[in-house]
């Protein structure tokens, strides 16, 4: 793909923007970044280009806060996680990120009277615990929160400009609709049917929707120059991403479920306020993540997981590992079988630092020699490693490609010869290590398991020792003892992986 189409349309009223091929997709001026991202709009992969080669800006759709999240939840943010990490890490692009939290909803709403608590009381509780999990889960925080109580404001000014414009309209009850009629792109993320019959709510067509509700009674509302109420969902992204990053946008993501009607809603009704003809420049949209058996994770199917319960059986960096080896655009089928190959696959890398780390301490070894097989390897990793995350991210090449770079490197490590070769392993253990930790995983042990761990690489290794003596002597009865220490660690979720040059250990759940 080239990255300079020649374009035969143009749009002479949209400044510094230009007709994507054939589609309603404009590709912005700037600054390419060698970086392709699939967008719904185009329907296809699309250069990134930013006006300033290395800084952009990138909003989230938050929580509704009315409950606790589970690992649909988790899969979204620690994928949105992921991609920005590949951008900052990879691609040098500063991040300014922006999340909204609504903390005023019907959900909220419901919660706070069914156990008799203020709606703010509710939405506080369980936006901490949202924090707090995506902490466990290694998920960085971004840099600028909004939550909707606290932008009344400017969500009212908003709205005053649009009715102003009359993009927007006053219904009977006091509230405010968008006028799809009036804007011709409204479905271009994803076109909706419309019965072009006015709906009973008060509305003019029945794709318009709310930017604000009117007042009813046992509500939160604020007072307004049109009248009591609270604002609809789709304005409070907009009025908030307007104000802190004004007119354009350069990165919008949330999860598939909010393409339509969420996502088109904002991208319309922005559209319409900043008189422009593209506000958000790419949108990110993550798969579902799916319950065997069940069209995907949700509280109405009742087959929901907490964040805290995933994380009893396995690791923040296993769930993690899980996202990183499927496609973040489609869904993930989650089960039993998934989280242990994740698991198997992080054990992998873990045993090769481990064993890496052995052969290259090992003080018996000959004159330390180059093994230009596996710089050559290493080199041509790298290099795919770039093309496949330039090409919409594409975490799961890059975990196959590192798998088979472990495996060439074991081809060293595992070798009776006597050669010895530490620079070209530790060059391979060193790049392997950067691009799992820019991927975020930790890799790392905690403080409280120093002293156990301690006490389990002594174990292990005079374990290794007398197997070893086992394996000489063809001892049966003592080479019986050593599997049966091994198979009691397994128990006690410490793997032990044998190799000639050592024996090395990961713990597991």
């Amino acid at each position: 793909m080239k990255l300079f189409p020649v374009f035969t349309r143009k749009l002479s009223h949209i400044c510094n923007l230009k007709p994507y091929k054939d589609t309603k997709w404009l590709m912005p001026n700037g600054n390419p970044t060698g970086v392709y991202v699939y967008n719904c709009v185009a329907d296809q992969r699309v250069p990134v280009i930013l006006s300033d080669p290395h800084v952009a800006t990138w909003y989230s759709c938050g929580p509704t806060v009315y409950d606790s999240a589970h690992i649909g939840h988790a899969s979204c943010y620690v994928k949105l996680d992921i991609v920005q990490r590949i951008l900052k890490t990879f691609f040098n692009v500063k991040l300014i990120t922006a999340m909204g939290v609504t903390d005023v909803d019907d959900k909220i709403i419901k919660k706070a009277n069914e156990t008799g608590t203020d709606f703010k009381t509710v939405a506080k509780q369980y936006e901490h615990e949202f924090w707090a999990d995506l902490a466990s889960l290694n998920v960085e925080k971004p840099l600028i929160i909004t939550r909707v109580s606290e932008h009344i404001t400017c969500i009212e000014d908003f709205i005053k400009k649009m009715i102003k414009s009359e993009m927007a309209y006053v219904a009977a009850d006091g509230s405010v609709y968008f006028d799809t009629s009036k804007f011709p792109s409204y479905g271009k993320l994803q076109k909706a049917p419309d019965s072009g019959e006015p709906s009973s709510e008060g509305k003019r067509n029945s794709m318009d929707f709310a930017l604000w509700k009117g007042h009813k009674p046992g509500e939160p509302s604020w007072d307004v120059e049109w009248g009591a109420g609270r604002p609809g969902w789709h304005i409070e992204c907009s009025a908030m991403v307007s104000k802190v990053f004004g007119s354009q946008l350069d990165f919008h993501a949330g999860g598939i479920d909010l393409q339509f009607p969420h996502h088109e809603n904002e991208e319309a009704q922005s559209c319409a306020f900043h008189n422009t003809g593209q506000w958000a420049n790419y949108w990110i949209h993550i798969g579902h993540l799916h319950v065997k058996g069940d069209a995907k994770m949700s509280k109405s199917l009742k087959n929901t997981i907490s964040i805290p319960t995933i994380l009893e059986s396995f690791s923040a960096d296993t769930f993690r590992m899980a996202c990183l080896i499927s496609n973040y655009r489609y869904p993930m089928e989650y089960d039993t079988q998934l989280m242990k190959t994740a698991e198997d696959v992080l054990n992998k890398f873990k045993f090769f630092l481990k064993d890496a780390y052995i052969y290259v301490n090992n003080n018996s070894a000959n004159t330390a020699d180059y093994e230009y097989n596996l710089l050559e390897k290493l080199q041509k990793v790298e290099e795919a490693n770039i093309e496949a995350l330039k090409t919409d991210f594409d975490t799961a090449t890059c975990i196959n490609s590192l798998q088979s770079l472990v495996s060439s490197a074991y081809r060293i490590l595992k070798s009776d010869t006597g050669d010895y070769y530490p620079i070209p392993i530790l060059l391979t253990v060193e790049y392997i290590k950067s691009v799992l930790t820019r991927f975020g995983l930790t890799l790392e042990e905690s403080a409280e398991s120093v002293i156990s761990n301690s006490l389990i690489d002594t174990l292990v290794e005079f374990r290794h020792t007398v197997r070893l003596n086992a394996l000489t002597r063809k001892d049966i009865e003592l080479l019986n003892a050593c599997d049966s220490v091994r198979d009691k660690l397994k128990s006690q979720k410490v793997q032990v992986n044998d190799t000639n040059k050592g024996s090395s250990w990961v713990s597991i759940k």
